[in-house]
């Protein structure tokens, strides 16, 4: 991961799950692999599982005290297939983020379960996505006052 020059091939390995969808949408950031002849798709198998390739950046998330957890995605040359997920979803999709090499793409070197898709913006055929992770920082605190309207059992005296 430290050197200047290597062989490998580090890819994006993205599920989106929704209740919307039969099957998890796969996707790839590696168009090395020919998975599909007749149709042309290019992607990564990985332990069994086809993710298609579609162009991608990422942009990791900001450091510091005050800054979000979001992972933010753009997606080149969005599908038919993906947008009527990202338009028309009332509930949020969730996301598993894989980091594998190319050379070995059935062993993830790291996992990130749980992304929440909070926020899709379509422009152009391209998506910008925000990934978060649902922490308990962005959570209100408190999470109730207590007062005698809600809480009643607590002011009374005997």
């Amino acid at each position: 991961m430290f050197d200047d020059e290597t062989g490998e091939v580090v890819v994006l390995l993205l599920a989106f799950d929704h209740p919307d969808l039969d099957e998890p949408m796969l996707i790839s950031s590696d168009n090395a692999d020919l998975v599909d002849f007749e149709e042309q798709l290019r992607g990564t198998v990985s332990r069994g599982a086809t993710y298609h390739f579609m162009p991608m950046e990422i942009a990791l998330p900001e450091e510091g005290e005050d800054a979000q957890p979001t992972l933010r995605l753009t997606v080149y040359d969005v599908g038919q297939e993906l947008e009527p997920l990202l338009q028309k979803s009332v509930t949020p999709a969730t996301v598993t983020a894989e980091i594998v090499l190319a050379s070995a793409p059935d062993d993830p070197e790291v996992q990130f379960a749980d992304f929440e898709l909070t926020q899709a913006a379509i422009e152009a055929g391209n998506a910008v996505l925000d990934l978060t992770v649902d922490t308990l920082a962005s959570e209100p605190f408190p999470a109730d006052t207590f007062t005698p309207g809600r809480f009643g059992g607590l002011w009374t005296t005997f």
